[in-house]
């Protein structure tokens, strides 16, 4: 479940990575689906807040 990630950093490439922890903080709109029932409202923003996310070098 989305809302219990068991970790925070997910490798996209080589030496770069997505935090999907702080991705969901910072993305109101998905933070505030994750409280809901509407599954595909949730899976969509979701989704997009991930496709917006910005990976960082690690």
């Amino acid at each position: 479940m989305l809302a219990d990630l068991a970790t925070e950093a997910y490798p996209l490439a080589r030496d770069w990575v997505l935090d999907l922890v702080e991705t969901l903080r910072t993305n109101t709109r998905a933070a505030e689906a994750l409280t809901t029932d509407k599954l595909a409202w949730k899976r969509n923003m979701v989704r997009t807040a991930i496709l917006l996310a910005h990976p960082a070098k690690g």
